[in-house]
């Protein structure tokens, strides 16, 4: 055998027995830890630029070493899990590319160090522009920074879950018009024991103003540069917004939330990032396959007959599977299934609100959970008005989602409107025996009344001269009016 020929079947053994070793560990991990990625927030993790979705990104894009890459991935899950499950995908955002350098080498930018080595101006990031990222890790904390900055990009850019480029300053005057005092976001309202155990989590300082000097640049990077502040110090900014919503920093925090939750239909809301501060984010978990999340669904309305009453042992179970029953397509399941899950919505929409404010058989006398603070502010109460006015949103939503069925069925909207006017009833009610016994503060009275309005508007049809006077007379009458109206 010639040497050559000799050499070359030495080389291709040694091929064939590197081709029939197993994956290193670290290479088993990393496509471990990408799927996790894909599996929980719906968008891919890539390393390799032919691999990101097409749009414009920076010159040079320097792949990440091997071992770097775990790392990477690793850091990418956790950020990734500050979200709901499935968050990324249903925003439309396809890829996260990280990179162990960006820099670009067409762009002066007197902001950005230029790097001899990469031939460039240095970059942390870039978004572009419709469904991916590309992010450089330069550091373990910075990628995690560049994490949330890049990705608000594209939650800025999308409302209701439609993208538009447009989109992404349509927002900017009123932002604005927060930040200045002029049209200031309120405060949200937060259970009083969720309150005491965020102080207890707070690291960090104060956001007065903006985060950033490179905020300074324009709105839409002074939101994305409040986006990776809020996400690296959630309970510092949860607190802040809560107590101090007068100060600017606070205005930036409030309205990135904003943006958060309606990015898509029931994003992720106020509740949802205290629930990932305090570390409960993801106790629950539902399946998306329908008939599993119908069963579900049966457990919490039946109202105990089982022996289990679901709505009133674990109420935030039950407004998961209700956000599950949202992501539900009807053109995916069969029409009676899309009924199943809108009268099992209504039924438990009204059962979260009974299970918590317990009336009596008069519904004369109720529960009224928490204590006032030094200054004279139920939270808990607050908060429980507000989440009863998001129950009555959400029905609303899945109601819209399945309107085909529910056209062609006149007693599933019924039935909706009533556990709707129910709701209201209740919270009418609910309102004349708190103030009754106590002295309802302007803040409080005005969560009601917000939550009047919520439920009011999330009626679908209906008798417009009724839901009119709904609207506009004294919330004290409103029971007795419904009352009248016989629903």
């Amino acid at each position: 055998m010639k040497l050559s020929t000799r050499l070359a079947f030495a080389a291709w053994i040694v091929l064939q027995v590197a081709c029939a070793m197993p994956c290193s560990s670290a290479d088993s991990e990393l496509q471990l830890l990408c799927s996790e990625f894909q599996r929980y927030s719906g968008a891919e993790l890539v390393f390799l630029r032919d691999d990101l979705p097409g749009g414009k990104y920076h010159d040079v894009m320097k792949p990440l070493a091997e071992s770097q890459r775990v790392v990477a991935a690793r850091i990418c899950v956790d950020e990734a899990k500050m979200y709901p499950p499935g968050f990324l995908g249903e925003l439309g955002f396809k890829a996260l590319g990280v990179f162990a350098a960006c820099a670009s080498t067409t762009t002066t930018d007197s902001s950005r160090p230029f790097d001899q080595q990469l031939g460039g101006y240095r970059y942390f990031g870039v978004y572009n522009g419709k469904d991916a990222v590309a992010a450089a890790m330069y550091s373990e904390g910075q990628l995690a920074l560049t994490f949330h900055h890049e990705i608000f990009h594209h939650v800025d850019s999308t409302v209701d879950g439609v993208t538009e480029a447009w989109q992404l300053s349509a927002d900017d005057a009123f932002y604005q018009g927060a930040i200045s005092g002029l049209h200031p976001h309120a405060a949200p309202p937060i259970a009083g024991q969720d309150l005491v155990e965020l102080r207890k989590r707070m690291i960090g300082v104060t956001l007065r103003d903006a985060v950033s000097q490179y905020a300074a640049k324009n709105p839409r990077e002074d939101q994305a540069e409040t986006a990776r502040h809020v996400m690296s110090m959630l309970p510092n900014s949860l607190v802040q917004a809560i107590e101090q919503p007068e100060l600017a920093g606070s205005q930036r925090i409030l309205h990135v939330l904003h943006e958060y939750e309606h990015s898509i239909p029931d994003g992720p809301d106020f509740d949802w990032f205290v629930d990932v501060a305090l570390d409960r984010a993801h106790r629950k978990t539902y399946p998306k396959d329908v008939d599993e999340l119908i069963a579900t669904l049966e457990d919490y309305a039946d109202g105990g007959a089982s022996g289990y009453d679901g709505v009133k042992d674990d109420p935030g179970g039950a407004r998961h599977a209700l956000k599950a029953v949202v992501r539900i397509s009807p053109s995916e399941i069969t029409d009676e299934q899309s009924q199943t899950l809108v009268q099992m919505s209504a039924e438990i929409t009204v059962a979260l609100l009974q299970a918590r404010i317990r009336p009596d058989a008069s519904e004369r006398r109720f529960d009224v959970w928490g204590q006032e603070d030094a200054n004279g502010v139920n939270r808990t109460l607050r908060h429980d008005i507000a989440q009863f006015a998001g129950d009555a949103q959400r029905l609303s939503l899945i109601a819209s989602i399945h309107q085909p069925v529910a056209e062609s069925d006149s007693s599933i909207i019924s039935q909706v409107n009533r556990s709707q006017l129910r709701h209201l009833k209740l919270i009418s009610r609910y309102f004349i025996f708190i103030d009754t016994i106590w002295t309802v503060t302007p803040g409080t009275r005005s969560v009601f009344e917000a939550t009047r309005l919520a439920v009011v508007n999330s009626i679908v049809g209906g008798d417009d001269s009724l839901i009119q006077e709904l609207r506009t007379i004294e919330l004290r009458e409103v029971a007795k009016r419904i009352h009248r109206a016989s629903i």
